[in-house]
């Protein structure tokens, strides 16, 4: 038996890494009696799937974690013994089951949403900048990765874009393994003026782009 569960991490949880994050929650189910199946081998693992990982300081009410149970239960009765193991800043939300072939969580993401709080410009210079960006055909801002820095087009991976009340940006960004858009890139592309003050993650989808807009759950 497979379930996805949908969980957030808010508060002193965003400070745990994704590694943190997985031991947390496995350490959780490990606690509560879950009967989770298990990886074969001399080191034996539960088997979990996580979805993308969010960076360390942002906070998110849209994480999924697909487990495999050994025998089945009811989706409430997982919920109920997770919660009652799981450390402060992370919280189970929902869960539900999911077909034995179905695709893990983290194949079938395609973009997120966020909701960033910046300072630096008046409302009026968002607004001026929000509609400067979405103007143009390329935006090309500088990644630093293992292998040093590369400048990357932001603007197709960036799907929406708005300014709620004086200083909240919601967006939607590419997230897949075509190419991602990362919310401090689109920040940055925005106006040098500007800075984050939190990011959380809002939703996750499986579908984005002119065909439509599909949430995860």
């Amino acid at each position: 038996m497979r379930l996805r569960v949908k969980f957030a991490k808010l508060g002193i949880g965003k400070f745990l890494s994704q590694l943190e994050v997985m031991r947390a929650l496995q350490r959780a189910a490990r606690r509560s009696g879950i009967p989770l199946a298990l990886t074969e081998g001399f080191n034996p693992h539960p088997r979990m799937s996580f979805g993308p990982a969010l960076a360390v300081g942002a906070e998110s009410e849209a994480e999924y974690v697909d487990l495999e149970l050994r025998e089945p239960q009811a989706p409430g009765k997982v919920l109920e013994a997770l919660a009652r193991e799981l450390p402060p800043g992370l919280k189970v939300l929902a869960a539900w089951e999911i077909p034995p072939n179905h695709p893990p969580v983290a194949a079938q993401v395609r973009c997120a949403a966020y909701q960033v709080e910046v300072e630096g410009l008046e409302p009026s210079q968002i607004k001026e900048a929000i509609q400067r960006l979405l103007a143009q055909e390329e935006a090309w801002v500088s990644r630093k990765g293992k292998e040093g820095g590369r400048k990357i087009n932001i603007r197709p991976g960036l799907y929406q874009l708005e300014l709620k009340g004086e200083a909240t940006l919601e967006m939607l960004l590419s997230l897949s393994p075509e190419g991602s858009v990362r919310p401090e890139e689109v920040v940055r592309a925005l106006d040098p003026s500007l800075s984050i003050k939190t990011i959380r993650r809002t939703a996750l989808y499986s579908r984005c782009g002119p065909e439509g807009f599909i949430p995860l759950d």
